[in-house]
């Protein structure tokens, strides 16, 4: 939305997918945008949930310029709720689910339409699951469904299958640059940005902080070679960065390192030990995220074993 919404790189044809589909009046009552997390789905979820509430709408999405436009940009429309994670929460509980099912019910206040946009849906619990489930075999008329989900694999079979399903894929280099050029992020992490971002911006957005931005340079000098690296230099990084950190990032400079190593030594053969304690690190965030682990303590028994395993290796 021009001047009031960010801009949505890289996803035009899932826009112009859905705006043909309104103007044919077809649209389907639940979307479910799949994808990397960072690649921008629940950015594109709002700018189709404004364009379902814009009384003009173009093949690139809302106009920008009507009432609901502007009521959407100011993040106080009537007929539009937002559902997510609640903080100290580790999944969306059945409370949530019923609450946002309750409101597409209702009749809309500016219009027939309702929109909810539901995002972090991976972390349904059970319940919360087995709720959507019905709400999506029974919709409302005049209601429409956004979710968003970074791991499809984690949603129910049963849910996927009455969704209208759009992968979410990772920018190419040319979008990435157009992003990036309008992030705030200082010239000298350009080369760090790049190599974690994967084509989601969302990803490397906490380089927009000097300190992080600082720390991750740091952390990648220290893990450069993992098999010779001070051992008292890491705990101290742990201790005085970790916290402040995105963990997915701390474990892939890491990772990234060792696929360089893993592929100088393609013609060998991999080493099992290795790839499987490569494997335990890269699942560490999500574990931690999962079973509340201390930060610091788990990365460091899995940097330990990773460092044990290229001794071996080498």
């Amino acid at each position: 939305m021009a001047g009031m919404m960010p801009e949505v790189v890289g996803h035009e044809a899932v826009t112009a997918r859905f705006v043909r589909a309104m103007g044919e009046g077809r649209l389907h009552h639940a979307w479910l945008l799949h994808g990397m997390r960072g690649v921008g789905k629940s950015m594109l979820a709002v700018r189709m949930a404004a364009t379902y509430l814009c009384a003009s709408p173009s093949e690139n999405g809302p106009c920008g310029n009507c009432h609901g436009c502007h009521v959407i940009a100011a993040g106080a429309h009537p007929d539009m709720r937002l559902v997510s994670l609640e903080d100290g929460k580790r999944d969306i509980s059945i409370g949530q689910v019923r609450e946002l099912l309750s409101f597409l019910s209702l009749s809309g206040s500016e219009s027939v339409r309702r929109v909810v946009v539901l995002q972090d849906a991976e972390l349904l619990n059970v319940q919360a699951a087995n709720a959507l489930l019905k709400g999506l075999e029974e919709p409302a008329a005049g209601s429409l469904l956004l979710i968003v989900c970074n791991d499809l694999a984690r949603l129910p079979a049963t849910i996927r299958s009455r969704c209208m399903l759009q992968h979410c894929a990772p920018l190419n280099d040319g979008q990435m640059h157009r992003v990036l050029a309008g992030m705030d992020i200082d010239a000298g992490f350009s080369e760090l940005v790049l190599s974690l971002a994967h084509g989601c911006p969302g990803r490397v957005q906490s380089l927009q902080h000097r300190q992080t931005g600082e720390a991750l340079l740091a952390w990648q000098r220290l893990t450069s070679d993992l098999a010779a690296a001070d051992i008292g230099d890491l705990q101290d990084w742990l201790a005085s960065h970790l916290d402040a950190v995105p963990h997915t990032l701390v474990s892939d400079i890491v990772l990234e390192h060792v696929q360089h190593r893993l592929l100088a030594r393609m013609s060998d053969g991999f080493p099992s030990a290795v790839l499987d304690a490569a494997d335990e690190l890269a699942r560490w965030p999500q574990a931690v995220r999962r079973h509340t682990l201390r930060p610091a303590l788990s990365l460091f028994a899995h940097m330990m074993r990773l460092r044990a395993a290229l001794k071996s290796a080498a």
